[in-house]
């Protein structure tokens, strides 16, 4: 077996495999997150770019939200990705549309700043079942 010392002479290249956590939450008391952490619990969706395309976010649209739709709707927040979250709101009648099968969007999340550009900007979600 080679030595570190000798691995690094000869060039070889070294993969790291870590472990990538994506969390997502809503309105609901478990956030989103399955027992274990960080899995969705129902459909995980991912944002547009900004406007910049520097980035997107993510949220997690909850079964129990699907299967028993809030007669108010479901106010969700996105991941954290610079420093900012966004909160997009899904009306009971769109979470109907979900469950059934329907695509659902393009819906707009909040205008929020990106703290590290000091821009306002929004992202849409479209939201369907897989």
């Amino acid at each position: 077996m080679l030595n570190r010392r000798e691995l690094l002479a000869q060039g070889t290249t070294i993969l790291l495999l870590v472990p990538f956590i994506s969390s997502c939450s809503s309105n609901s008391s478990n956030n989103g997150a399955d027992a274990a952490g960080g899995a969705c619990a129902g459909i995980d969706s991912t944002s547009s770019l900004d406007a910049a395309g520097t980035h997107t976010h993510e949220i997690c649209v909850l079964t129990t939200d699907l299967t028993n739709p809030p007669a108010a709707g479901v106010t969700y927040t996105s991941t954290i990705v610079g420093s900012h979250t966004h909160t997009l709101m899904l009306t009971a009648a769109q979470l109907t549309s979900i469950q059934s099968g329907m695509s659902v969007g393009p819906v707009t999340s909040s205008s929020d700043v990106d703290p590290i550009n000091g821009l306002a900007h929004t992202h849409t979600w479209t939201i369907m079942k897989m």
